[in-house]
């Protein structure tokens, strides 16, 4: 795969930096604190076209490759990962599958908007029951005159409450099982907010469980073709957050390693032990390595290669290694890495729920251990 950046990404990779260091690192302490949805700093990404980077360019926008999305999410992971995930979720989960799946009419209706930040996308797949499609309050899709109804919940809905439009997941043909689902966007007003959740990290990334009573729905793609359009566009967001991963996890390598060298105990910076090198070293090896793999995978998806394998790949690595990353991250920095007075314990958190968005049942060995014993 090719990782040499073009004169567009390198703009894109500086833009970036340049707007999380002077927009969303001032706000990310108290925001994780308090809860509070950046609405402000949302707007202000869609001045700064961050939102309409996917949307094609036919509809106004940029549209950038996956890689200047990694990129993206990599700058804003850094200094604000609830942000980062608020546009990922943007600009992958919802604008991209509008823009691969949605009629022409669906396209010039949400894109545009989508693009000047006007809505906000956002998205659903996990219900409350025990898997998609098989609890009480699952999600269906009932056929009418003029669309789909949707009844049911959703559950751990990334930018719920937040967003304008959702697309979600519901069922259209119980007997099919997975074959049974499809695609929906149905706007943010049609949904009923039943309760915020608050999580570990990412506290300022707005996370809820949404209520469907009738709501109207707009069907994407084509019906049942649902499994098919949540694997794809899942794989894209996991590629996305690994890249955000990165960005966490190299904030916490660069604090990490400045401290060690500030850091004094009997006479002599930490740096100076071998145990506490060594810890270092780890971080840094799975920085790298988080972020190799991250940018191997966008390339080859956007190279049209197998990238469900590689983004299963990334993600089962990027899971382990950045929560590793943490807590040699904690360990270094003592007590105080250890207080909410400080940022690594952000940190920490925020890297725990870099893949929050996904279902419990969609952890990458099921795709890893299928492709092995095929």
């Amino acid at each position: 795969m090719n990782f040499e950046l073009t004169k567009e990404q390198q703009m894109i990779k500086k833009s970036a930096s340049d707007f999380a260091a002077s927009v969303l690192e001032p706000i990310a302490y108290e925001d994780d604190r308090s809860g509070t949805f950046p609405g402000e700093a949302v707007k202000k990404m869609a001045d700064h076209d961050f939102l309409g980077m996917t949307v094609p360019e036919e509809f106004g926008g940029l549209g950038s490759d996956l890689v200047s999305v990694a990129l993206v999410a990599e700058a804003f992971g850094r200094e604000n990962a609830a942000a980062a995930a608020i546009a990922v979720t943007h600009v992958v989960l919802a604008v991209q599958t509008i823009a691969r799946y949605g009629t022409e009419d669906q396209k010039k209706k949400w894109l545009p908007v989508m693009k000047t930040g006007e809505v906000l996308g956002g998205y659903g797949f996990a219900e409350p029951g025990a898997g998609l499609g098989s609890g009480a309050e699952k999600l269906t899709a009932v056929k009418t005159d003029t669309g789909y109804e949707l009844h049911g919940k959703k559950t751990f809905v990334a930018n719920g409450g937040a967003a304008q439009l959702y697309v979600v997941i519901a069922q259209t043909d119980e007997e099919a099982g997975l074959k049974g689902f499809s695609a929906f966007l149905v706007s943010g007003s049609e949904a009923k907010v039943t309760r915020t959740i608050d999580k570990l990290g990412l506290r300022a990334f707005p996370t809820a469980e949404l209520e469907f009573s009738g709501a109207k729905a707009e069907l994407l793609g084509a019906e049942n073709q649902g499994a098919q359009i949540a694997a794809e566009i899942q794989a894209r967001a996991d590629i996305a957050y690994a890249a955000m991963a990165a960005g966490i996890s190299g904030k916490m390598l660069d604090a990490s390693t400045d401290h060690c060298k500030t850091r004094i105990q009997f006479g002599a910076p930490i740096g100076k032990l071998q145990a506490v090198q060594w810890l270092l070293a780890e971080i840094a090896s799975n920085v790298h390595m988080i972020r190799m793999a991250a940018y191997r995978s966008a390339a080859c998806a956007d190279q049209g290669g197998d990238y469900f394998m590689e983004a299963a790949y990334t993600k089962m690595y990027t899971m382990k290694a950045g929560v590793d990353a943490g807590m040699n991250a904690v360990q270094i920095h003592g007590g105080i890495g250890y207080s909410r007075e400080g940022k690594i314990e952000r940190y920490f958190r925020d890297i725990r729920g870099a893949f929050l968005v996904e279902n419990a049942n969609e952890f990458p060995q099921k795709t890893i251990a299928g492709a092995l014993l095929k």
